[in-house]
């Protein structure tokens, strides 16, 4: 295998355990007072309404480009491009999770 490619896996996977380790840390703490959690709660549905309605807009773009890529490239760079897509949008979606309850 070629080292660069093992380089960057070693490299994703240390990046995971870090944001799980972090991602812990900042659950653990307090998430404030009966008031603090009302706001943050509202907070947090909204910004769950706003990333499922950009999610539907950017998946009908996505299944476009792959389609197109699946037709003028191959099925292989079709699905690097879905795969990466997919990974993506699960860091956005972990990421604004995360940011809103730390915000607490």
């Amino acid at each position: 295998m070629n080292t660069t490619i093992i380089f960057a896996l070693v490299a994703a996977a240390l990046s995971i355990v870090y944001g799980i380790v972090l991602t812990r840390n900042i659950l653990k703490k307090s998430a404030g007072n009966e008031r603090m959690q009302e706001i943050a709660k509202a907070i947090q549905q909204g910004a769950r309404a706003y990333l499922n309605r950009q999610y539907k807009t950017i998946a009908l773009i996505g299944l476009v480009v792959f389609i197109l890529l699946w037709i003028f490239l191959n099925l292989t760079t079709a699905l690097g491009f879905l795969v990466g897509a997919i990974l993506s949008a699960l860091a956005g979606f972990i990421g604004m999770n995360v940011s809103v309850r730390a915000n607490v």
